[in-house]
């Protein structure tokens, strides 16, 4: 497998090789476009004086002239008009001539070894310790020709300056290496982590510290990582407790009309005994029916494949209707009902709003107090349409009242039976796919005043 850390140790070392081929390929055209030109005219003023002090010399004298000159830290070859070579100073590593190096010999020709000599890598060109990489001139003593072949020693070039700065660009590339390793490590490491938390998320283990404290991207990543496992976790025990509630709202009604059912099979059973028992199995079958809807509904919002088919109409005509539909219920209690409906129309998913009003309006109902009072208002502020139900029933604690919106939450045990739990659930999805903003105020005894802004 390519790790991370490898990768980045690998791309290191490509850059530098990268960053010193390029550097030696733009220095060699340095060198071949303006110091191979200057080194040759250097030399070649160099030879033009030794071979003027030749000149006024006797033969006997000139070998030890060429030691001196020699030991200023220069390499000679003279060649003679038979070809016989004599090297003064430090041996050429290559010492063959060429046509062209002696056929300077009795002329006024030049040979420019140093700016034509083309054999290696360019910059290395330069410390090529080879007598073609030399600059030759021709001379004449007591009426013999000669040629010398004259350049600067390779091991004088190089002085203790030189020394310390290529010391000191390998010791740069050194410490950049390393650091370049220990940055990597850096960076891996949090990432393995990372990596590590992944695969205790992907075996359903939330609980996860990655104990990383950086004020970088990762430290970015490993804070978000580190919400989003909670999140995952609290989701998870959602999904539990939903499967645990779903399980026992449905085992009840099951369970009493297995039961009642059970009881009808008794020949013994009165006329208004039999009546009685089918009345609970069709409430129950009732309450079943309405949770399944509800959880379908819930289960469409959440997927957001429930179509929202917008469209105008009167919300005011709507509740309207919705209260009409309630006043038996109104009544049976000996409830007040007080509206004032503002005529309003809207750009809203009828089926859907309807569920909410109907939630709402059934609440307020549940869960107020026989000869209580019901208001509910509608009308408009500035560019929001604003629904309110206010009841007198039981109210809700603050304790209570942080978690009704959860599913299956239920305010009053004592009244289960009338509720499933899922209706401030199922308003809360639908608000928000309306973009829309849903409240509640209550007061623990003191009633309960839900409000929607569309």
């Amino acid at each position: 497998m390519k790790t991370l850390y490898k990768q980045y140790i690998v791309v290191t070392l490509l850059v530098i090789i990268a960053s010193l081929v390029i550097s030696m390929l733009l220095l060699g055209q340095l060198y071949n476009n303006k110091i191979r030109v200057d080194t040759d005219k250097e030399h070649l003023e160099i030879a033009h004086e030794v071979v003027d002090i030749v000149k006024t010399m006797p033969v006997e004298s000139l070998d030890d002239y060429f030691q001196s000159v020699a030991k200023l830290g220069y390499q000679l070859v003279i060649v003679d008009e038979s070809k016989k070579v004599t090297s003064y100073g430090a041996k050429f590593a290559d010492m063959t001539i060429n046509e062209e190096m002696t056929s300077i010999i009795g002329s006024n020709d030049i040979y420019h070894g140093i700016r034509n000599y083309k054999q290696n890598f360019s910059i290395f060109n330069h410390y090529a310790n080879d007598v073609q990489n030399t600059i030759g001139v021709p001379f004449q003593v007591e009426n013999k020709n000669y040629a010398m072949f004259i350049r600067m020693d390779n091991a004088s070039m190089f002085t203790e300056m030189h020394y310390l700065i290529v010391g000191f660009l390998i010791i740069c590339a050194i410490i950049i290496f390393i650091a370049m390793v220990l940055l990597a490590r850096q960076l891996v490491q949090p990432l393995k982590k990372l990596q590590q938390a992944t695969e205790q998320i992907a075996q359903e283990n939330y609980d996860i510290q990655l104990d990383i404290y950086r004020e970088d991207e990762l430290g970015q990543l490993a804070f978000q990582f580190q919400k989003m496992a909670q999140r995952l976790k609290e989701n998870d025990q959602l999904k539990k407790d939903f499967i645990n509630n779903v399980s026992h709202d449905f085992q009840s009604p099951l369970l009493n009309i297995q039961g009642y059912a059970s009881v009808l099979k008794d020949a013994e059973n009165t006329e208004e005994e039999r009546i009685q028992y089918l009345e609970i199995i069709e409430q129950e079958t009732k309450r079943l029916s309405a949770l399944t809807k509800q959880l379908l509904l819930l289960s469409s919002l959440d997927q957001k494949n429930l179509p929202i088919e917008k469209k105008r109409y009167y919300l005011d005509q709507q509740l309207k209707e919705l209260l009409f539909t309630k006043r038996w219920l109104l009544d049976d209690q000996q409830m007040e009902l007080i509206y004032e409906l503002e005529p309003i129309e809207i750009y809203a998913d009828q089926h859907l709003m309807e569920q909410v009003w109907d939630n709402l309006l059934s609440n307020a109902i549940r869960y107020s107090e026989p000869k209580g009072k019901i208001v509910v208002t509608c009308y408009r502020d500035n560019n929001t349409v604003v629904v309110s139900i206010q009841d007198e029933g039981i109210g809700i604690s603050k304790d209570d009242l942080e978690r009704v919106k959860e599913r299956f939450y239920r305010v009053d045990a004592s009244r289960t039976n009338q509720s499933s739990g899922l209706g401030l659930a199922i308003v809360t999805e639908i608000v928000a796919r309306h973009n829309g903003e849903f409240l509640i105020e209550s007061e623990l005894g003191n009633g309960t005043t839900v409000t929607v802004k569309l």
